[in-house]
């Protein structure tokens, strides 16, 4: 059983033209209409929209900026409480020393009379001192060969075994 078969070529040459006749359509449709100035029948607010959210972007970033400036100052506000606490207290450290510096000052006038009365004492007592000791004083300075500033000498031997077996005749007679 064999069905007949169409051509091919017929269906292809249909096919070719109906490709073109709808071309040809779209060509005539392209000269007929004008081009122009296309005419607003009724306005987007698309752009409206588009405007709107930008606006609340800017408005929420304000805000956002706003809340941190505020948080800022807080706590800036806050240092320089503790700030001016420590001015404060340094304030009050500045005027006890003051006081303490004044207290030195006025013991230290103080000081330097008695010590210039003490000097004055000393100067007169040395005076004293020669004039009482007379020719008195020794006149030699020197004690076994040492020279001597003082009225006491003290002397220190050795009395360990190895000096008083060996030279303990020696030290008796120097």
């Amino acid at each position: 059983m064999r069905k007949s078969r169409r051509s091919s070529e017929d269906t292809n040459v249909s096919f070719l033209d109906i490709i073109c006749c709808g071309f040809g359509a779209i060509v005539l449709l392209l000269v007929i209409i004008q081009t122009g100035q296309v005419q607003v029948i009724e306005e987007s607010d698309t752009d409206e929209k588009g405007r709107v959210r930008i606006l609340q972007e800017e408005l929420f970033a304000i805000r956002g900026e706003i809340d941190y400036l505020e948080r800022d100052l807080t706590a800036k506000q806050e240092q320089l409480g503790l700030e001016t606490e420590a001015v404060a207290i340094l304030r009050g450290k500045f005027d006890q020393t003051q006081q303490n510096l004044t207290t030195v000052q006025a013991n230290s006038i103080d000081d330097e009379n008695q010590l210039e009365n003490l000097e004055i004492a000393r100067q007169s007592l040395t005076e004293e001192l020669r004039r009482l000791l007379g020719d008195f004083r020794r006149r030699d300075n020197v004690i076994g060969g040492i020279p001597v500033d003082s009225e006491y000498i003290i002397f220190i031997i050795d009395t360990s075994g190895s000096m008083f077996n060996f030279a303990w005749n020696r030290v008796v007679e120097e």
